[in-house]
């Protein structure tokens, strides 16, 4: 049986985990990231654009496919690190000048790595919640499989899980309604 393997750009594997995932995302990021070091170093170029290229081609570059992944604690603090990193470079602020990432998110105007990824997940089980119910996406989100026993323990924490979790109070509103309806 194979352990991992790689489908459109994404690695998937047995267990469910993104462990690979996320370090060749991050892999890949910084390639991305070192290609345009030029461009971190130009004087002629406004910081606002600067962070314009950082989201556009390196943050999606980092988080192609992430509101898939059931991201463990130690999975987000790679990642958050990584974009703090690629932020630290882009000010051309080095770790020696300890320098809070609060007051760097400041200076760029970004938010956490985390929130973004909460929001893309809400964002696409809207997507599935709208459905329907013939849709193989909806019917992954709450389906079981046949013939599959896990092992003895606390169950792993799945997508959907997660996803109810980082789920804002609604005020009223209902995620899986129809856009075009209201219903």
């Amino acid at each position: 049986m194979v352990e991992a393997f790689c489908w459109l750009g994404s690695y998937l594997s047995r267990t469910g985990n993104c462990d690979k995932e996320c370090m060749v995302r991050i892999g890949k990021a910084a390639s991305v990231f070192g290609r345009l070091v030029n461009i971190w170093k130009s004087k002629n170029i406004s910081l606002a654009v600067k962070i314009r290229l950082h989201e556009s081609l390196v943050i999606s570059t980092l988080l192609y496919c992430a509101e898939s992944w059931p991201l463990s604690v130690t999975q987000m603090k790679k990642l958050e690190a990584a974009h703090h990193r690629f932020q630290r470079r882009l000010l051309g602020i080095t770790w020696r000048e300890k320098v809070r990432f609060e007051d760097i998110r400041t200076k760029t105007g970004r938010r956490k790595l985390e929130d973004i990824i909460k929001e893309r997940r809400l964002r696409w089980l809207g997507h599935i919640l709208r459905m329907d119910n013939s849709r193989t996406a909806r019917q992954a989100t709450h389906g079981e499989l046949r013939g599959y026993k896990r092992k003895p323990g606390r169950p792993r924490k799945n997508w959907v899980y997660r996803c109810h979790r980082t789920r804002p109070p609604t005020d009223g509103l209902d995620l899986g309604r129809n856009r075009e309806t209201g219903e």
